[in-house]
């Protein structure tokens, strides 16, 4: 009895750690931002914009209603029902060769979507709201369903840094990276987009990954097919996190020649990881045959990635959606990064191949600055992965002089304020959402909200709206000084 009370007190005391203390933290303001901001709000009012299946979630989303309420995944329904469905930004088929209406995301958010989809249709069904796919239930259980995959990304990375750090750092790296970055953001104001639920589920594939060069036990040979297959039907170019079990422990190439003939005794395993990840994107590939007549479609019509011509110092560092200029919290990954070369150098490369071909694809797709949104938001799926050489720097301060300490954690602080005060400027369109200039940016600079006319007449006057037929067409329509 008293071996069963001490084993208790010790599971109870390790819930209480610094590092569980902050998931709870985080998870407690997530959800109180929900309720706050309360996203479900607008969906059904006809005269207002849905705040929650709105942008790309409409072609995220459109596989649940198209399937689950009306029962044809042609969409020819969008035609011959009486309701304008793309003026109510509910479906916005793209059109194939052949004639056919295809949805232009990936059916991979969809996925993820269901269970919650499928809770609000239940409520719908017993209430006074419509079953549609579109009223309040469907939208208020779609926003909960980013805080339960982010709530689960959060707890996979915090794992993944307490095998190698300690609390505090785990700790103080969590914090930075939900509310210093623009996931918080992605998480709150436009909780269904894809960006949280793809850094939960790359969290838990660099988790698996990790477990499996310990052991290659069956179960994390068949997590790692699903997420990963998951991983690429969310966001294609998402397909380069699979070099990370390649790149894992490799300092040099002797030892990448070693990595290759270790997968090769283990081929056995890669099949499954490969079988499952094609089941996984399969259902893609018959939607896209039935409705297209091709195996592979390119549903993003007209659009393209230009790999000859990358923007790379734009995406980085421009006014209009710079990662670095409007997440500068993120410089500690970049030095953590530099870090690891001497002192892990077994996450060096593999971090640094990972990250420069990421930058590499997501900086060469033509709309660079990826339409309307807040900072460079694509970069959050893979800030689990920066994670890592995040809290490298962070732990690199920590044991330096107390000097560098004090500067570094008002730099994070600063940092953290700066990204929760644009949160707000962005809700408040401040900042706009494609257009933002140098001028722009540092008249604004520390306005919360436009207070006259006047404010608006001058923003209006300053932003540099793109060019987005010449961006298709590869004209680079956009001066970019670094200097």
């Amino acid at each position: 009895m008293i071996g069963i009370f001490a084993k208790n007190r010790l599971v109870n005391r390790k819930f209480l750690t610094p590092s569980y203390f902050t998931l709870y933290l985080i998870t407690a303001v997530i959800f109180y931002s929900l309720f706050n901001i309360k996203p479900w709000k607008n969906a059904d009012d006809n005269k207002e914009k849905s705040l929650v299946i709105n942008n790309d979630v409409v072609s995220y989303y459109a596989y649940l209603p198209a399937f689950f309420i009306h029962d044809d995944l042609q969409l020819n329904f969008t035609e011959t029902d009486e309701i304008d469905y793309h003026a109510k930004c509910q479906f916005w088929p793209e059109k194939a060769p052949n004639g056919g209406k295809v949805i232009k995301t990936t059916m991979g958010m969809s996925f993820l979507y269901s269970p919650f989809f499928i809770a609000g249709h239940i409520y719908a069904i017993n209430s006074h709201h419509k079953a549609d796919g579109f009223s309040k239930p469907y939208e208020f259980f779609l926003t909960f369903s980013c805080l339960f995959y982010l709530t689960i990304g959060i707890i996979f990375l915090r794992k993944i840094l307490l095998r190698t750090f300690s609390e505090w750092v785990t700790s103080i790296t969590l914090i930075c990276l939900v509310f210093g970055t623009h996931l918080y953001y992605y998480s709150t104001t436009e909780a269904t987009m894809s960006h949280a639920y793809n850094f939960s589920l790359i969290a838990c594939f660099i988790y698996y990954t990790f477990k499996w060069h310990e052991q290659q036990k069956l179960f994390y040979t068949i997590l790692l097919g699903i997420l990963g297959g998951l991983i690429v039907l969310i966001r294609p170019v998402n397909i380069i996190l699979f070099l990370l079990p390649f790149l894992y422990n490799v300092k040099s190439l002797n030892e990448l020649k070693e990595k290759t003939l270790f997968f090769i005794s283990h081929w056995k395993h890669l099949l499954v990881i490969a079988v499952l990840a094609l089941l996984v994107i399969s259902p893609q590939l018959f939607y896209w045959k039935y409705v297209t007549g091709d195996w592979f479609f390119n549903s993003y019509v007209g659009e393209k990635f230009y790999f000859g011509q990358p923007h790379i110092m734009e995406f980085l560092f421009s006014y209009r959606k710079g990662w670095l200029l409007y997440t500068p919290i993120m410089l500690l990954s970049i030095i953590g990064i530099i870090l690891s070369y001497k002192g892990q150098k077994n996450i060096f490369f593999g971090l640094s191949i990972i990250l420069g071909l990421n930058i590499y694809i997501l900086s060469s797709w033509w709309s660079w600055w990826y339409g309307g949104s807040f900072g460079m938001r694509p970069m959050i799926d893979v800030y689990a992965l920066l994670a890592i050489p995040f809290a490298l720097s962070i732990q690199w301060i920590i044991q330096r002089h107390i000097f560098l300490k004090i500067i570094t954690g008002w730099l994070i602080l600063y940092f953290i304020n700066l990204n929760l005060f644009q949160t707000a400027q962005k809700r408040h369109n401040v900042l706009h959402w494609d257009s933002m200039t140098k001028d722009a940016y540092w008249t604004n600079f520390n306005k919360l909200r436009m207070k006259t006319a006047n404010d608006w007449h001058i923003l209006e006057k300053q932003i540099q709206p793109p060019d987005y037929e010449a961006a298709k067409k590869g004209i680079d329509e956009y001066n970019f000084d670094p200097f």
